[in-house]
C-alpha cells in the first residue's frame, strides 16, 4: 500500500497515519520487529523516502481487548512530502484528544496547492512514545536508534496505547460509506476505497455547533429542530448496529446543513462479534466523561456483583448510553434558555451530583458505591449535579420565542424518559426522533 495509491491527485488514500518527525514510533517498531512476542507482531510493509507504512498484529492477551486486532500504520516524517513527483502538505489542526484534522492539499501544475480532502491523524501530542513521560530512555550501546531490552515491558505499554488510538480513526472508516446524513462525508479522493486499514479522505468537518451557532445566540425552536437531525443520525446509526459513545454538546457539527453528533471515535459494533479486521463491541475507557451514563462508568457495581470496583473500567458504547447523553444535552439546553426557575418544577434527576444520583435511583450496590466514592477523591465525591458537570464552558445564548413556550414541558418530560436510570427503561433514538418531531 502507497501514500497515495495511485498518482491522480484527486484520488489520495491514507491509512491510519502518525507523525513521527523525530522516530520514536519507528524506533519502537524496529525494536519489537527485531525482538519478536507472540502477543505482538509487527511487520515493515513499505518504506519510502517520506514514510513507513507496518501491519500490527497483536492478540487478545490483555484485560483491555475483546479480539485479536490487525493495523496498518503509516508513520510520517513530516507533514510535507512528495510523491509521484507532487508535492503534498497536510496542515493538522486539533480535533479532539484522539485525533487532528489534517488539511491535505497537492501542489498543482500553477504551484498553488489543490485542496482535496481533510485527512485524520492521531494527536500526537498524546501518544505516549512521541512525550518524553512515555519514551524508554535506556538505549543500546550498539543499536542507539532502538531501545534497550530492560525497557521492553514499558516500549510494549506505549505501543497498546498508541493502537489504542490507532483504532478511534482506522475502524471508522466504513461508516462514512453509508452516507448517513449529519456524518463527515467521504471526499471523491475516498469513494473507491474498501480496503481495510485505509483512511479514505473526508470532506470538511465543518466548525463546532457550539461555536457556529450557540455562543452567538440562537432561537430554542431552531437549536430543537437541529437536535432533532442529531437523534435522526443516532436512529440510522443504532438501526445499522452502531453506537455512538460520544453524545455531548461540545462534539456536534453542522455537516451540509445537517446538524450531526461529530466523529465517532468511541463507537462500538452492537451485537456483532468482534475479530481481527471487525470490531465489534470495542471496548474503551470512559474515565470521568460526566456525558457518559453511570451504567457505562461503573459497569461493575451495577450489573455484575462478582466484579470489583476500579475507578475506571473498560467497557464499550451502547445504544441505551447514547440516549442518556442525548437527554443530559438537552436539559443543558432547556436550562441556557430558561434558567433555574422553570428546571426546578422537573424531577430532581440531573439535579442531583453523580452519588446520590446513582444511591437513590437504588439499581447500585450501595456499599460498592460507598467504596468507590471512598477510592474516587474526584468525580463520585464531587457535590456538583450532573447537570452542572455538562454545562459547557462557552456561554451560550438562547431565547425563547413565544411560539416555543409549549416545548418545555414536552422536552423536560423527554429529558425524564431520557436520562432515567434504568438504561432498559430509556426510550429507543426512533421514539425521541418522533417525540422531537412532534415539537418543531
Amino acid at each position: 500500500m502507497s501514500l497515495p495509491v495511485v498518482e491522480n491527485a484527486s484520488a489520495l488514500q491514507f491509512p491510519a497515519v502518525v507523525l513521527d518527525e523525530k522516530g520514536e514510533v519507528g524506533s519502537a517498531f524496529k525494536y519489537r520487529i527485531v525482538h519478536r512476542v507472540d502477543n505482538l507482531i509487527i511487520k515493515l510493509l513499505e518504506q519510502r523516502p517520506g514514510w513507513k507504512t507496518y501491519e500490527v498484529f497483536r492478540k487478545a492477551s490483555r484485560n483491555d481487548m475483546d479480539s485479536d486486532e490487525r493495523w496498518q500504520v503509516t508513520l510520517l516524517n513530516s507533514l510535507n512530502i512528495s510523491s509521484f513527483d507532487r508535492a503534498i502538505t497536510i496542515e493538522p489542526q486539533r480535533y479532539s484528544w484522539f485525533a487532528r484534522a489534517g488539511q491535505v492539499s497537492v501542489k498543482g501544475a500553477d504551484g498553488e496547492g489543490q485542496p482535496v480532502g481533510t485527512l485524520m491523524l492521531l494527536n500526537d501530542q498524546n501518544v505516549k512514545l512521541l512525550n518524553e513521560a512515555g519514551k524508554p530512555h535506556q538505549r543500546s550501546p550498539s543499536f542507539p536508534s532502538v531501545p534497550a531490552a530492560p525497557d521492553a515491558e514499558r516500549l510494549d505499554e506505549s505501543i497498546h496505547q498508541l493502537l489504542e488510538m490507532v483504532s478511534t480513526t482506522a475502524r471508522q472508516h466504513h461508516i462514512y460509506q453509508w452516507g448517513i446524513k449529519g456524518l463527515p462525508r467521504l471526499a471523491d479522493a475516498g469513494i473507491g476505497s474498501s480496503v481495510t486499514g485505509q483512511w479514505p479522505l473526508l470532506e470538511s468537518l465543518a466548525e463546532p455547533y457550539i461555536e457556529q451557532c450557540l455562543s452567538k445566540g440562537a432561537v430554542l425552536g431552531d437549536v430543537i429542530h437541529g437536535l432533532s437531525q442529531v437523534v435522526d443520525t443516532l436512529a440510522s446509526l443504532h438501526e445499522r448496529g452502531v453506537a455512538h459513545g460520544d453524545i455531548r454538546l461540545e462534539r456536534l457539527r453542522e455537516v451540509s446543513g445537517w446538524l450531526g453528533p461529530g466523529l465517532p471515535e468511541r463507537f462500538s459494533r452492537v451485537d456483532v462479534a468482534p475479530g481481527p479486521d471487525t470490531l465489534g463491541s470495542k471496548r474503551f475507557i470512559f474515565y470521568n466523561n460526566a456525558w457518559q451514563p453511570p451504567e457505562l462508568r461503573f459497569p461493575g457495581v451495577f450489573d455484575n456483583p462478582e466484579q470489583p470496583f476500579a475507578p475506571w473500567q473498560y467497557t464499550s458504547a451502547t445504544r441505551e448510553g447514547d440516549i442518556w447523553s442525548f437527554g443530559v444535552m438537552l436539559a443543558v439546553i432547556v436550562h441556557a434558555t430558561v434558567g433555574e426557575g422553570e428546571w426546578f418544577k422537573a424531577d430532581e434527576g440531573l439535579q442531583l451530583s453523580l452519588f446520590d444520583y446513582m444511591k437513590t435511583c437504588r439499581l447500585y450496590d450501595c456499599a460498592k458505591l460507598g467504596q468507590a466514592a471512598d477510592l474516587t477523591k474526584g468525580f463520585l465525591a464531587n457535590k456538583k449535579s450532573l447537570l452542572a458537570l455538562n454545562m459547557p464552558s462557552v456561554p451560550m445564548r438562547i431565547s425563547l420565542a413565544e411560539d416555543d413556550q409549549n416545548m418545555l414541558a414536552p422536552l423536560i418530560c423527554l429529558i425524564d424518559q431520557c436520562t432515567r436510570a434504568d438504561p432498559q427503561k430509556r426510550p429507543t433514538a426512533e421514539n425521541v426522533k418522533e417525540q422531537l418531531s412532534q415539537l418543531v
